[in-house]
């Protein structure tokens, strides 16, 4: 596991990947110096997950495949998975397009991993 956050976290702008239990817990956590420290981030990046997903039932979809949010200095970036939540924080938006490329790149083998 810590191999793929590993990969993940060298895409250029990628400061912050960390693998967190359903309920917001840090499981495995890579991370740049200097970068957010993924146990303050995880609580609550497990409640907006967890409201993204009940705000897609009150819109009648069905899943949730990943949550974006934008701030001024970076970006974080939440993909549910079996039992967990992957999170990613950029270092701003013009890093997304390759975050997201390597994240869907590197999702079955964490899936995989976690089964």
């Amino acid at each position: 596991m810590r191999e793929a956050l590993q990969e993940l976290q060298a895409v250029k702008g990628v400061r912050v990947a960390a693998l967190l239990s359903e309920d917001g817990f840090v499981v495995e956590e890579v991370r740049e110096e200097g970068a957010p420290d993924p146990s303050l981030l995880s609580a609550r990046a497990a409640t907006v997950l967890g409201t993204a997903k009940a705000l897609g039932q009150t819109l009648g979809q069905e899943g949730l495949e990943e949550v974006m949010v934008e701030y001024p200095e970076g970006v974080l970036l939440l993909a549910p998975l079996p039992g967990h939540h992957l999170l990613l924080f950029l270092d701003g938006v013009r890093s997304l397009g390759r975050a997201r490329l390597a994240l869907k790149r590197a999702l079955p083998q964490i899936t995989e991993a976690l089964a």
